[in-house]
């Protein structure tokens, strides 16, 4: 959920290292002969998520099949940490998929390891993105070029179930609590009802890179370094021990299993009342949730930054060793831009990228679809543009051990204080500062 996501996923040790191998040997890799798209040939397409998304994908997939005969998909998804160690060893071993999915830290890590194609000579010809504005195609570009397309837009939400937060006589602000009246909220909650009041949201740099934002700052700098210092971090995760220490949020046991999924979310097994989230996540909440659901902005301390932008929810890329980039291209453009490819997806990333099919699509929505719809369209003026916004290379390797750390203090293991210091320190290695 956090593709965000938001950290969609624990990554495991080998999948950090398997990016840097792959980056080794796929920037001294040479493309393939090129096969065009009017021949027969079969592309492979891969993601990651729940299975809502899978399902509308494999539905455009089907549709995409029927108007090019010629070619055939064959797709492949999965959780997030499988996806990306799988993915990071097959284009290691020169056996990328095609069409692949990408987030904010494997977009900067495989374009800055020149793993994926250039999109531009495509951009106006086979891929349309006129409808699409220049805030989300800002995201997928590097150095002046067009290297992924935006999936979608998705911004931060909290999301509560509405009937526990009455029943423990809490009202959530129509604009957002501050952090003090949130943390008094959730302790409430708690109190009432037995369940946390929210999921702890400290294993995911996302939600700090939100505080950040809400104070000033950003979680990496333009010039690709880091943007908080070991005192940011700390104040941070003191917010939320004392929140912890008041049961407003998970226990410790809880937290730990956090990953971005509908199946490890402690929201959905209510264990907590609510969780902050993507409202590209909106689509597994309710299906997956037995109860109703309520969506709100950010708690937030700034009268001006509310900690949530217009971000795409993850990334289409085209792997630079692809022998069918004209196939590929051809499906990215039917995904992003086709009506009725953009009515079966829905908001399973978010609302659609290109705004006419948007349009369309929040016009006849039902269900969770209209909730991410309606809750886009209540914010819209509290959402930052995109561009301070984006993850360098190393990102990975910082997100994961932001959760690794963050274990050990919620577990006793460290202080916040040595935690967060651990942090920024092994952040500005993985940067390469």
């Amino acid at each position: 959920m956090t593709g965000r996501t938001h950290r969609r996923g624990r990554w495991s040790v080998l999948a950090a290292a398997a990016f840097t191998l792959a980056g080794t040997l796929t920037a001294c890799s040479s493309s393939p002969d090129e096969v065009g798209s009017d021949a027969k040939q079969t592309i492979r397409f891969v993601w990651w998520g729940n299975e809502d998304r899978a399902a509308a994908t494999e539905k455009v997939v089907k549709r995409f099949e029927e108007e090019h005969p010629n070619i055939k998909v064959q797709t492949e998804f999965s959780g997030y940490p499988a996806y990306v160690q799988k993915l990071t060893t097959q284009i290691a071993g020169g056996n990328a998929p095609d069409l692949l999915q990408l987030d904010r830290p494997t977009f900067g890590e495989y374009q800055q390891k020149r793993q994926l194609a250039e999109l531009t000579p495509y951009v106006g010809k086979t891929l349309k993105t006129d409808g699409i504005s220049d805030s989300l195609l800002a995201g997928g570009e590097a150095d002046g070029k067009q290297f992924a397309m935006p999936a979608g837009l998705t911004t931060q939400l909290f999301v509560y179930d509405k009937d526990l937060y009455k029943k423990a006589g809490v009202t959530v602000p129509e604009s957002g609590w501050t952090w003090k009246q949130f943390a008094t909220d959730m302790a409430k909650v708690q109190a009432e009802s037995g369940r946390a009041g929210t999921t702890d949201f400290g294993w995911a740099i996302d939600w700090f890179e939100s505080w950040l934002h809400q104070n000033g700052k950003q979680l990496y700098t333009s010039d690709r370094k880091l943007g908080f210092t070991e005192g940011d971090l700390e104040k941070y995760w003191s917010m939320l021990a004392s929140m912890r220490k008041q049961k407003g949020v998970t226990a410790a046991e809880d937290t730990t299993k956090m990953d971005g999924s509908a199946q490890n979310s402690a929201l959905v097994a209510k264990q907590s009342g609510s969780e902050i989230a993507y409202d590209s996540s909106v689509t597994s909440y309710v299906s997956t949730y037995q109860g109703k659901l309520g969506y709100a902005p950010l708690p937030s301390d700034s009268k001006t930054e509310s900690g949530m932008a217009a971000l795409p929810p993850v990334y289409y890329g085209i792997a630079k060793t692809s022998s069918h980039k004209d196939a590929a291209a051809l499906l990215l453009d039917f995904i992003l831009n086709d009506p009725e490819a953009g009515k079966v997806l829905g908001t399973t990333r978010g609302t659609p990228p290109n705004s006419e099919v948007a349009a369309s699509v929040c016009a006849s929505a039902t269900g969770a679809d209209k909730d991410t719809c309606d809750f886009q369209s209540k914010v819209k003026d509290k959402l930052s543009p995109s561009d301070t916004w984006l993850w360098p290379s190393g990102s990975s390797a910082v997100k994961t051990d932001f959760q690794r750390v963050y274990d050990d203090v919620i577990f006793g293991k460290s202080s916040v204080s040595a935690g967060a210091t651990k942090v920024v320190e092994n952040a500005k290695q993985s940067l390469g500062q």
